[in-house]
């Protein structure tokens, strides 16, 4: 192992489609190393880039794992969705 375990980007929130932001901030990326997935590096980079507060993040759909995890850490799905330019569909968790 080299030390590296993923990557986070934390910006203010975007426009997206039509849908306006909710809150001041979002994650707008969250990657860690397949053999680091349940580990906690995960946690921890959230934590490390996003510790409190209200957030916001789009996520693909489907992608159960992700979603767990979000949930876990107290993002939930506010009901706004839309079909990127690749195709993908992308649904927004917030975090109060």
């Amino acid at each position: 192992m080299n030390g590296r375990v993923g990557f986070a980007q934390v910006g203010p929130a975007r426009v997206k489609e039509d849908f306006a932001p909710v809150h001041d901030r979002e994650l707008w990326s969250l990657y860690v190393l397949p053999e680091l997935h349940g580990s906690g590096a995960d946690a921890a980079l959230l934590g490390a880039v996003l510790p409190s507060g209200p957030a916001q993040l789009w996520v693909a759909d489907p992608n159960p794992r992700a979603q767990a995890f979000y949930r876990k850490h107290g993002f939930e799905p506010d009901g706004a969705r839309f079909i990127d330019r690749n195709a993908i569909t992308e649904i927004r968790r917030l975090r109060p």
